[in-house]
């Protein structure tokens, strides 16, 4: 009876040893888990830019619109008969403040007149 009881703790042990130690071990199933949301959340983000490039695509396969869009702005496509103004902000002199001596601006304080 001693060596049947001794058989079945080393059998028990054994198996334990393999729950928390081995290849398929409790700390290496939850890290595979992890890993995996990890990757499914990069799939669904790469899917939805995916979608996007789709549609984007389509878009410019079908309408002229979207071409002269992209065209217009990436370009600076302009029709012949039309006129182009960039207007630029202008910075009022007494707004500027100068550079402190390590390289930081001072914010002040300036009221409108």
């Amino acid at each position: 009876m001693r060596w049947l009881t001794l058989i079945l703790v080393l059998m028990l042990a054994g198996l334990q040893w393999r729950v928390w130690f081995g290849d398929a071990s409790v700390g290496s199933v939850q890290a595979k888990e992890q890993r995996l949301a990890a990757l499914e959340a990069d799939l669904r983000r790469l899917e939805m830019r995916n979608e996007t490039l789709a549609a984007e695509v389509e878009s410019l396969r079908e309408g002229v619109a979207a071409v002269e869009g992209q065209a217009r702005l990436s370009l600076g496509f302009v029709y012949p008969d039309e006129h182009f103004f960039q207007v630029i902000e202008a910075v009022r002199p007494d707004t500027i403040t100068p550079a402190q001596l390590d390289g930081t601006r001072v914010p002040r304080f300036i009221p409108d007149e």
